[in-house]
């Protein structure tokens, strides 16, 4: 593990978008942007949510008005992303969920002869969470 993150919102005004908070704060802390991710593996609670996110990590006005930073967190790379499928192809079993997301990531990252991936989620309550996986 190279970092991690946690946040919390508002949960009337941002329930499932932990992943566009803690994202940011992990990146940050292992000191990589996301051009340097190998793969990026989000909760996907439901499809719309997950939308919502990805829209967020890319928005200039959001890392600047809500999040008060100057750059936005960065565009996700298709190529990237959910690379195994998601919490939708797999099933959400709650407590299991961030433990097979971590696993598989880091198998694939072994796979592809190692590198840093993302794993992010947002939970129930407004909470989002965020860590940075390396693998050689």
């Amino acid at each position: 593990m190279r970092s991690y993150a946690f946040t919390a919102i508002d949960v009337w005004q941002d329930m499932l978008l932990g992943p566009a908070w803690s994202t940011p704060l992990a990146l940050e802390r292992a000191g990589l942007t996301m051009n340097d991710l190998t793969l990026i593996d989000m909760h996907e609670a439901f499809a719309a949510q997950t939308l919502a996110n990805l829209q967020l990590l890319g928005s200039e006005r959001f890392a600047r008005d809500v999040l008060g930073r100057t750059h936005a967190t960065g565009e996700v790379d298709e190529s990237k992303f959910n690379v195994l499928g998601g919490s939708i192809a797999y099933g959400h079993p709650f407590a299991a969920t961030g433990a097979r997301m971590i696993t598989q990531t880091l198998h694939e990252l072994r796979r592809r002869g190692g590198g840093f991936g993302l794993v992010t989620a947002c939970a129930a309550g407004g909470l989002g969470a965020a860590m940075v996986l390396e693998a050689e």
